[in-house]
């Protein structure tokens, strides 16, 4: 039997400046931890920067990002420069703008000085939007005889305009919390399937605080139209003009602004998607946890939650009607060592 290779970390700078840049670099992570054999490790915040060597462009988003892998490194290259194909990156001219870029900084245990990939990266100590966001996940990762931090600290560094990004960071900034019956129906004519004391004392609990995501529809369902008590209330739709005591998104983008404007102003809240079908299925790519309430038996639904593919059943907890499971997403699996599951 073939053993297998070793994993080894590999150190990545992303960026964009071109269309909707943050979801662009967030669809960019997503695919990375897609790649056979590969782990999306850490993620640095975003940050916002202005153009660099070409001028006359967009102003830039930028982050860092590591990874565990056992394929060998140019092999790893291949695969991030098909992501940049598939997310239709243009490469018309050096330094000019770009739907997305993804450069490996540094590989541990490794050097390369080929025409097709120079490791560490030859620019990597001249750039604060490099340098920056890499301190954040590897700040002692000694780079040209010197750690990133000692880097960040030199005056040309510092000098450079750079600053931290109103953009979520994770790829998966979502959890979804949802109660079905066995054939994975949601509701009927905007109501629940059934009143279970323990399912909603559930939703109380996990979502106390934070802040929920929801369609029109559930949130004109609510007693007496008002927002949860207690959490901010985000309501997804492009038909509302204004509904009082509701942040309101006409759309993804307007979506992940101003959650990462919630997350700035209010750090450490969770972003909670509570209902209802249309807006499950637009989340769910960008959900990483789904606690779910599995009711036993079926009944009468008009709307239903799509599959859960890509995630795992990582718990379940047996209730009187049924039981409450705990499911996440694959592809965000690791060890706590840092090497893939």
């Amino acid at each position: 039997m073939k053993e297998q290779a070793a994993a080894y970390t590999i150190w990545l700078s992303l960026g964009a400046n071109l269309g909707s840049r943050g979801e662009t670099i967030r669809e960019a992570l997503r695919q990375i931890a897609a790649i056979p054999a590969t782990c999306l490790w850490q993620v640095a915040p975003f940050y916002e920067t202005a153009p660099w060597g070409k001028l006359d462009q967009p102003g830039f988003i930028n982050t860092a990002a590591a990874v565990r892998t056992r394929l060998p490194v140019l092999a790893f290259l291949h695969e991030t420069q098909r992501i940049e194909r598939e997310l239709g990156r243009v490469r018309h001219e050096h330094w000019g703008a770009r739907t997305i870029d993804i450069d490996l900084l540094a590989a541990e245990g490794q050097q390369s000085d080929c025409e097709e990939l120079q490791l560490p990266h030859p620019y990597l100590t001249e750039r604060a939007f490099v340098l920056y966001p890499l301190r954040d996940i590897a700040g002692s990762l000694v780079v040209k005889g010197k750690p990133v931090a000692a880097w960040c600290e030199e005056p040309a560094i510092k000098e450079q305009e750079i600053s931290l990004a109103a953009e979520l960071d994770s790829p998966w900034p979502l959890q979804l919390i949802a109660a079905i019956d066995e054939n994975r129906g949601l509701g009927c004519k905007g109501r629940l399937l059934a009143h279970v004391p323990a399912d909603l004392a559930r939703f109380k609990a996990l979502t106390a605080g934070q802040v929920v995501i929801m369609g029109r529809k559930t949130a004109v369902s609510l007693p007496g139209g008002a927002p949860l008590k207690g959490r901010m209330n985000v309501v997804l739709s492009r038909s509302l003009l204004d509904l009082p005591g509701f942040i309101l998104c006409r759309d993804l983008t307007d979506l992940w602004q101003k959650l990462g404007e919630l997350k700035r102003k209010h750090p450490g809240k969770q972003f909670w998607c509570i209902g209802g079908g249309e807006v499950y299925r637009q989340l769910l790519p960008y959900v990483r946890r789904a606690e779910i309430t599995q009711l036993r038996g079926g009944f009468e639904a008009d709307t239903w939650l799509p599959e859960l593919l890509g995630f795992r059943l990582a718990g379940e907890e047996e209730m009187a009607q049924g039981s409450f499971q705990c499911w996440l997403r694959i592809n965000r699996e690791r060890k706590d060592d840092g090497n893939i599951s």
